[in-house]
């Protein structure tokens, strides 16, 4: 799959809406190839700010320029402007091997994408968590996208959704790393309680690693 950077996201649904960036191919190229590679620095804060994120998704994605590579899986940037960028989990080969530069519009803003401050997409995303009634798969990557924001209202939100069965036996482990990611704050308390269900305890543990 191959889109121009900074065009519309349209590989699948999405809770909110994104720009691509990162999905090349051969039809258009190393995007951004007339640009100098991304310096080392640049390349450690591209890496710092993927792992955070992240989303698995059906197939698997191969390097067309030198198919010594493939992955599967997304990354989401938020951004402080309220962009937010999709990117597949090969930008980090992309700019690693094949000198692709990312757009500025996100390089730019990668250290404080790593954690955006708390605006109308976390209050989107804790309410629809928290509504029962709204598609799972939905509901599911607002689990994932929380752990974005290390705040008191995500983590509330989190914490909230245990009490949804379906949620907790198909998501148990995404809800746990998502926890996870708070841990240290004051009011990530019971995170270690033997209690929680084994699948979130399962993911608060990976989370932790």
């Amino acid at each position: 799959m191959e889109y121009l950077d900074l065009t519309e996201y349209a590989y699948a649904e999405s809770v909110l809406p994104m720009k691509a960036v990162g999905w090349l191919g051969t039809e258009h190229g190393i995007q951004g190839g007339t640009a100098a590679p991304l310096a080392s620095a640049e390349l450690r804060l591209l890496n710092a700010a993927s792992t955070r994120g992240r989303r698995l998704m059906l197939g698997r994605h191969r390097c067309e320029f030198c198919q010594l590579d493939e992955s599967s899986g997304e990354f989401s940037y938020y951004l402080p402007s309220g962009d937010i960028h999709a990117a597949p989990t090969m930008i980090l080969h992309y700019a690693e091997k094949h000198s692709y530069r990312p757009p500025a519009e996100l390089l730019d803003n990668l250290a404080e994408s790593m954690r955006p401050q708390w605006d109308w997409r976390a209050e989107y995303l804790c309410a629809l968590l928290l509504d029962e009634s709204a598609d799972f798969g939905a509901r599911a990557e607002a689990v994932i996208d929380l752990s974005l924001w290390r705040d008191r209202r995500a983590f509330d939100a989190l914490w909230s959704a245990m009490d949804d069965e379906e949620m907790v036996d198909l998501a148990g482990d995404e809800l746990g790393h998502s926890l996870a990611t708070s841990a240290g704050e004051p009011y990530a308390g019971g995170l270690t309680d033997s209690r929680l269900h084994h699948r979130v305890r399962l993911g608060i543990g990976y989370g932790l690693k």
